[in-house]
């Protein structure tokens, strides 16, 4: 980051930024997208086993990747006070919560998720499949919340490009493992939409083996001496624990409201339940431009105003949302004209394929209203306003969004479609708001 002087300059500051963490986020989404797309085109059902299954999974992801995230901030302030001997005790601290962290989940979601697959109604061989994807699942939970811990660790040392090489080596491992997996490659067993889960764990212990030898190798990453066990430390362990856990609730909150969603769809058939899935997915893929604007503005944002330069604070808030928009139009016209092409990227059936491009027509509003949305949160983040925007989010999703999708669906049985409508119109209600809330702040 530097001063600038021109929006020209402004621009280039931006895209310095934006680029490897946009790169980073595709990459990171890149784990759920392939299994989605390879278990789609297996069958059917398995696509639909496996929906059920992350409806479960991903919730309760976001909520631990949250709490590790906490180590980047708590990392900084050492570095910022020069007390380069406490970075190692507290990563440390977060290898002890990751382990605290793994055995939580494979107590919630070995015992309580298959409980609750089964209180779904679902068909015998979607159950099947979704309870043996998040079998597999769990055996991949310590290597990816380790490796949550050293990214975290890698990144609050400024080596963002690293992290972003590392994530962009899940993809290959991903797919090399899924296709051996799913379709039994060899004497290996054909597992189906299960063997996406076992393919991804298996690609997460790859990557950990990675980071493991870079740390080994890279001289700066060396210097600290982060591969010599420390001790547990309970006042920087608890510090560790209680920054975490805001953060991670208040992202498990907002993608709560979507796995929720995907248990309602449950009621409908398997077709129905796939194709809802194969639409959020691809959706959650384009997510990456705008969260990865957001992600950007928060950084500019509070470089900005720690340098008292309101002026320029208020011109890369209008360059961002700019961006944003135009980034959206561009999503949104590739989503319109190839919908039917991107559904048949997750399967064949032809009525599969249109009900998943009925399903990514909503989709194209998620693009513009997520354009409008996103740059304004990490606005506020830059501002470090946080309380406003997850309060905005909770009654814009769990009082509007959802509610309004059930008597949609319940009332005026408009089937799968009134999730969406309802999902579209929480969207649209918290895009409204956040910008009254900036304006408000950025008049102080």
């Amino acid at each position: 980051m530097r001063p600038t002087d021109s929006n020209i300059e402004k621009v280039q500051v931006f895209f310095q930024i934006f680029l490897p963490i946009l790169i980073y986020q595709m990459a990171n989404f890149s784990a759920s997208f392939v299994d989605t797309i390879m278990t789609g085109q297996y069958g059917t059902l398995d696509l639909a086993g496996v929906a059920m299954a992350t409806s479960i999974w991903h919730p309760l992801f976001t909520l631990v990747t949250g709490i590790i995230s906490a180590l980047v901030p708590i990392i900084g302030h050492h570095l910022g006070q020069g007390q380069k001997d406490k970075v190692v005790r507290d990563v440390w601290q977060f290898i002890y919560l990751s382990l605290i962290l793994a055995i939580l989940f494979f107590i919630i979601v070995g015992f309580a998720a298959p409980l609750l697959l089964e209180s779904l109604g679902l068909q015998a061989e979607v159950l099947k499949v979704g309870k043996d994807y998040l079998d597999f699942m769990l055996l991949g939970i310590l290597p990816l919340l380790l490796f949550s811990v050293f990214r975290s660790f890698f990144d609050a040392l400024g080596l963002t490009k690293l992290s972003m090489y590392l994530m962009l080596l899940l993809l290959p491992f991903n797919a090399f493992f899924n296709y051996l997996l799913i379709y039994g490659i060899g004497p290996l067993p054909e597992l189906g939409g299960a063997g996406a889960g076992l393919g991804t764990s298996l690609a997460y212990w790859a990557l950990l083996v990675v980071v493991v030898g870079v740390m080994l190798w890279h001289p700066q990453i060396k210097s600290y001496g982060v591969l010599q066990p420390q001790g547990l430390y309970l006042p920087a362990f608890k510090e560790g624990w209680l920054l975490g856990l805001p953060i991670g609730g208040a992202v498990f909150v907002e993608s709560a409201i979507f796995a929720t969603v995907g248990f309602f769809m449950a009621r409908f058939s398997s077709e129905v339940i796939a194709s809802h899935q194969a639409a959020m997915n691809f959706s959650s893929l384009m997510y990456a431009f705008p969260l990865s604007i957001s992600m950007t503005m928060a950084i500019i944002i509070s470089y900005e105003r720690g340098g008292k330069r309101q002026s320029d604070v208020l011109a890369y808030s209008r360059i961002g949302r700019l961006i944003a928009i135009l980034f959206a139009g561009v999503t949104l016209t590739f989503l319109y004209v190839f919908r039917d092409q991107v559904a048949a990227l997750y399967g064949k059936d032809p009525e599969f394929i249109r009900l998943s491009s009925n399903f990514l027509v909503y989709a194209l509003f998620f693009q513009f209203a997520d354009a409008l949305v996103s740059p304004v949160q990490g606005i506020l983040r830059g501002y470090k306003d946080t309380s406003y925007p997850f309060i905005i989010g909770l009654i814009s999703y769990w009082g509007i969004a959802l509610p309004v999708g059930y008597v949609l669906d319940r009332q005026f049985q408009l089937g799968p479609d009134a999730y969406w409508i309802g999902l579209n119109i929480g969207l649209w209600a918290c895009a409204f708001l956040l910008p009254w809330r900036m304006a408000s702040v950025q008049k102080r």
